[in-house]
């Protein structure tokens, strides 16, 4: 680092250290169920059940309530919601024909909209991914499979609507039974972003598509996607679109950041940042909007060991030096927030594993990192979520055994 940028980021970890620490509520354990995945969500509610029976929301705090019903063919495989509480839920459907992807739509008033295959049910599908917009728009994207391969195809349910449209297939059939790792964000009024990688050697192609009104264009490769990308993307209310990756080659890493609109094809990247090629558990990358536009991206720059954290480096548009908010950082989650706002949370792994935060106030920068779990046991996953009033929750797992899964745990600021 040249010592220009060396002053810049000691400057910044001061202005952090100085900055006052919102108040966050103590950790609050939603219930005593072993749950993974825990998602904080913009309406203010924190979703659970992944891999089981049911779906449940926990809202202020509460204890959570299914919102979806049992069926011994069906698990959870993904969820989110909108701002005023309408949720929408995956399942993967283990049963003849085929296994199939089927979505239930939960209104912001509680009325359940009966499930329903989304997937094309002519060939098998599986691990769906999920992303929900502010005004209710949702893309599902899945793997799907027939005797040529393969492929990543996703549906788009447009606001208001209580149907996802017909299923969209975007990708060719990968080779040697390989598959598609595929990562989705949702904007507002039908618009959508997605990308998808076979990891197929050293220099795998990374592709991303935009939607506008429900309908992905051309399919465009980013360059230098190395072995495997981590992949963040996001989409704004007007369509603005960002995608963030972690590049890894064999000896660093780096972060690049493409930008554009939805319809439209993305810039060549640009080079943020590099780092080692040490990598980590959960996302090392994170990219949001504010309400304002503007583009926030973060992202655990790593050291040279593996599972050894980074630095947690934040860069906003139109992305200058970064302002350093922690060391050893590992699952980053970011969310956007009214006006300029914005909200980040991370984990780090010291004596326990435990959960940060820190919040970006309007026209400000980040404030201070807050530890929000108790030191006492291990904090694991975090997820973090802002309101449109720009009320944060973060939500994550609690247990004494630094595994995956745990007690569901979460704070509002």
């Amino acid at each position: 680092m040249s010592k220009l940028l060396t002053a810049v980021a000691v400057t910044a970890v001061a202005a952090v250290a100085a900055a006052p620490a919102s108040a966050w509520t103590p950790p609050t354990t939603l219930s005593t169920a072993d749950e993974a995945n825990v998602l904080a969500q913009s309406g203010g509610s924190v979703l659970t059940g992944w891999l089981k029976p049911v779906a449940s929301a926990s809202k202020g705090l509460g204890a959570p309530q299914p919102i979806t019903s049992a069926d011994p063919f069906e698990k959870v495989w993904d969820y989110g919601a909108d701002d005023h509480g309408g949720t929408v839920v995956l399942t993967v459907r283990k049963h003849k024909p085929v296994q199939r992807i089927r979505a239930t739509l939960v209104l912001g008033d509680g009325t359940r909209v009966k499930a329903y295959t989304i997937s094309d049910n002519t060939h098998s599908a599986t691990q769906p991914r999920l992303a929900v917009a502010r005004d209710g728009t949702a893309i599902a994207a899945w793997q799907w499979h027939d005797q040529a391969g393969w492929r990543a195809q996703v549906a788009i349910r447009r606001p208001g609507e209580l149907r996802f449209d017909k299923p969209q297939t975007v990708s060719p059939p990968a080779t040697s039974k390989l598959r598609p790792t595929i990562n989705v964000a949702a904007g507002e009024g039908g618009r959508a972003a997605l990308t998808w990688q076979v990891q197929s050697g050293t220099d795998a192609a990374l592709h991303v598509l935009t939607a506008t009104d429900g309908t992905f264009g051309a399919d465009q490769v980013l360059p230098d996607g190395g072995s495997w990308s981590d992949v963040a993307l996001a989409v704004s209310a007007t369509g603005a679109v960002q995608v963030a990756y972690l590049a890894q080659p064999a000896a660093t890493t780096s972060l690049r950041v493409a930008s554009g609109t939805a319809g439209a094809p993305l810039s060549a990247p640009t080079v943020l940042s590099t780092g080692g090629k040490g990598t980590s558990s959960g996302s090392q990358v994170a990219t949001a909007f504010s309400a304002d536009g503007t583009a926030t991206v973060a992202w655990a720059k790593p050291g040279a060991k593996y599972e050894d954290g980074g630095t947690l480096e934040v860069f906003a548009a139109p992305f200058a030096a970064p302002q350093v908010l922690a060391e050893r950082a590992e699952s980053l989650s970011l969310a956007g927030g009214p006006g300029h706002t914005a909200a980040l949370a991370w984990a780090t792994h010291g004596a326990k594993w435990s959960v940060h935060a820190a919040l970006r106030a309007d026209g400000g920068a980040f404030g201070a990192d807050t530890t929000l779990s108790d030191p006492a046991h291990h904090a694991l996953w975090p997820s973090i979520a802002l309101s449109p009033t720009g009320q944060a929750t973060a939500a994550w797992v609690t247990n004494d055994s630094g595994g995956g899964s745990g007690q569901p745990t979460a704070a509002t600021s």
